[in-house]
């Protein structure tokens, strides 16, 4: 009897021996940890390439080399985030540890809907109006908001041009110009300017072209120079 008590013990203490070192050695694993490699993902709606591959990894390895911890387990995911939605077109980005020791970086791009040119530079309109700065060598095909330069006023038009889609196709526009009172449109099928207000009028009056031009073959159109909707219950025109 005592023999079979000394055993159990024995067999007690080479167990609870196992689980103590194997949590040990399995607590030791996971802070010495390291990451086998970057793996990024890029959602990319409207697919405008405005952020790229190469770009966010740079963005990686830059925060890695001022870590003072390489382990994975010391990455602050957070501030690796934060650091990625610092990129100006990046909408949003999520950082993690995955099961295979990858570090994923999933980023979601921010979509522009016009472009603006300036003496210097360049700029896009983001959806959510922000006026950014267009990358070296990225051309989209947008309509182009000309008449001014400064941000607040490039953010209006901005909205305006939101408004009018719920109308007309944004990609019927080649050009938009508004000032105070007025809105002045090239569209991409036709060699004429169409002026509006830029008031509550707009949408009345675009559904005002709307009509006119679905009641006009290609030729009449085409033959036309200007087109003024700011007239009540009439649309006023000039030939070439």
């Amino acid at each position: 009897m005592k023999k079979r008590k000394l055993f159990g013990l024995i067999l007690l203490l080479v167990l609870l021996s196992g689980l103590v070192l194997g949590g040990i050695f399995s607590n030791d694993y996971v802070k010495s940890a390291v990451f086998h490699k970057v793996i990024i993902e890029i959602e990319d709606i409207d697919k405008q390439g405005l952020t790229s591959q190469e770009e966010v990894k740079n963005e990686v390895d830059r925060f890695l080399s001022k870590s003072s911890d390489s382990l994975a387990l010391g990455l602050n995911a957070f501030l690796l985030e934060t650091s990625i939605e610092a990129l100006p077109y990046v909408k949003e980005a999520q950082v993690y540890w995955n099961m295979d020791s990858n570090l994923v970086v999933e980023v979601i791009n921010k979509s522009v809907l016009a472009i603006a040119y300036g003496t210097e530079q360049n700029f896009f309109i983001s959806k959510k109006m922000e006026v950014l700065e267009q990358p070296n060598g990225k051309w989209l095909d947008l309509p182009v908001i000309t008449g001014t330069s400064d941000s607040a006023a490039l953010s209006n038009a901005g909205r305006t041009l939101n408004k009018m889609t719920s109308i007309i196709n944004l990609e019927s526009i080649a050009q938009l110009a508004v000032d105070s009172s007025t809105l002045e449109i090239v569209p991409r099928a036709y060699q004429h300017t169409v002026k509006a207000h830029a008031d509550e009028r707009m949408e009345r009056e675009l559904k005002k072209l709307a009509a006119y031009y679905a009641a006009h073959t290609e030729e009449e159109l085409k033959d036309i120079k200007r087109i003024d909707l700011r007239y009540k219950n009439q649309v006023v025109t000039t030939s070439r």
